[in-house]
């Protein structure tokens, strides 16, 4: 029975690592200039909280 979990979770893994990066060649450059402006912001609102602005 626990071969039987074992297996089934390896196979979903691998289904979902196909199919993320089938997806992945599409979205990707989306998906990194999303997170750039995100680090953009946090680092914005780091740098005027040290310097002591809003």
């Amino acid at each position: 029975m626990l071969w039987w979990i074992i297996g089934i979770a390896v196979l979903f893994g691998v289904l979902n690592g196909l199919l993320r990066r089938k997806f992945s060649k599409n979205s990707f450059e989306a998906g990194n200039q999303n997170e750039r402006q995100i680090q953009e912001e946090e680092r914005v609102k780091a740098g005027s909280w040290f310097t002591g602005g809003q």
